[in-house]
C-alpha cells in the first residue's frame, strides 16, 4: 500500500472491523498527506492534473496517464470554488487541494481500495467524497458550481 512515508494516518484497520458507527466520516480511514514528496502545483491551467501525475509516479501508485480524463473537478469552499481533482487509482483515492482554506498544498487520500471496512462505507472514492464535504470540499457541477445544498457553507 503506498502511502507516502511522512503521511500522517490513523493505524491499519483490522480487515474484520466495521468503520465505528461514531465516525460517519470514516475520517480514520483517511490519509492527510501535507508533505508530498515535496511537489507542489505549478501554473497554468493543467497544474492539477501534472501535480496528480507527479505525485503518482512519486508514490508508486498506477495507472499514471490519463488522469485528466478519471479525475473528478472538485470545488475548495462554496462560493469561490478554488479548484481542486479527486484522482482513482488502484490503490485506493486520493483528492489533490490547493487553494481558498488550503494555503499549503495537501493530498487527502484513501489507500484501502479493496479494504472490507472501505466497501461498508460505499468504496473509497465515496468515503473520500463524504469526508472532503466536512473540510468544504465539493464535487464541481460544472462551470465552478459546487454540489448544493450537500456542499457546507
Amino acid at each position: 500500500m503506498p502511502i507516502p512515508a511522512r503521511a500522517v494516518s490513523a493505524p491499519p484497520p483490522d480487515e474484520e472491523a466495521t468503520p465505528p458507527r461514531s465516525d460517519p466520516t470514516g475520517s480514520a480511514l483517511v490519509t492527510i498527506d501535507p508533505i508530498g514528496f515535496g511537489l507542489r502545483p505549478g501554473a497554468g491551467s493543467h497544474r492539477l492534473v501534472a501535480w496528480a501525475t507527479q505525485y503518482c509516479e512519486a508514490a508508486g501508485l498506477s495507472p499514471c496517464s490519463d488522469i485528466a480524463d478519471r479525475a473528478e473537478r472538485l470545488c475548495i469552499e462554496r462560493w469561490d470554488c478554488h479548484p481542486a481533482l479527486l484522482v482513482p487509482f488502484r490503490e485506493g483515492t486520493a483528492a489533490f487541494l490547493s487553494g481558498g482554506r488550503f494555503t499549503s498544498p495537501v493530498v487527502y487520500a484513501v489507500w484501502l481500495s479493496e479494504n472490507p471496512m472501505v466497501a461498508v462505507a460505499g468504496g473509497s472514492r465515496h468515503l473520500l467524497e463524504s469526508y472532503l464535504l466536512t473540510v468544504g470540499v465539493c464535487p464541481d457541477q460544472g462551470g465552478g458550481y459546487p454540489r448544493g445544498p450537500e456542499c457546507p457553507a
